[in-house]
């Protein structure tokens, strides 16, 4: 006798949704906990109670689990550019914690649509805040968005190291980003 699968929602298409988030759930979790090279389907599969041929269903590689989470993951980071139109942010972000996915996937060996996929998140607050400056009259958002990008990726790199100075290299960054954004 063959055992169909239960499904636990209302619909098809629901069951399907909760499924391919709690593998993004799981794929965040191994990632953070045992790093790149631990996931795997059969990972993916075991934690999440699906069978590994399963988890086939829902991502054709591990770049696609990979680029899918960053893309579920990136609103937050766009939300807090809105709100703050500033890299504290950002910064605050960082500190709880939401660049350590980032971090973990800064050198894995994606291929190049991942990697794609990726870098066009990364490069959304730059444009935001440059629309922003815009906006506001700036005579050079674009360079001052890339600036104060810039500084907010050297804070990243700073916290990763330091995280005992966390509220000091947030601080410095603030007031060096409000002196570049200051200077039209």
């Amino acid at each position: 006798m063959v055992r169909m699968p239960q499904i636990d929602a209302d619909t098809v298409a629901e069951h399907r949704a909760r499924q391919r988030n709690a593998l993004l759930d799981t794929a965040r979790e191994i990632l953070l906990s045992d790093g790149y090279d631990a996931l795997t389907f059969g990972a993916l599969g075991e934690r999440t109670g699906l069978a590994r041929n399963s988890v086939y269903r829902y991502f054709a590689s591990r770049d696609e689990v990979i680029a899918e989470l960053c893309e579920r993951e990136a609103p937050a980071w766009s939300d807090a550019i809105d709100r703050a139109m500033e890299p504290r942010a950002q910064l605050e972000m960082l500190i709880a914690g939401h660049h350590e996915l980032g971090a973990v996937l800064q050198h894995a060996p994606m291929g190049p649509p991942a990697r794609k996929r990726i870098t066009a998140l990364t490069h959304a607050p730059t444009a935001q805040l440059s629309e922003a400056l815009r906006a506001e009259g700036h005579t050079r958002p674009d360079i001052t968005a890339e600036l104060v990008q810039g500084l907010v990726a050297a804070a990243f790199r700073l916290l990763q190291d330091r995280r005992g100075q966390a509220r000091e290299i947030v601080a410095s960054t603030v007031a060096a980003a409000r002196h570049i954004v200051g200077a039209r």
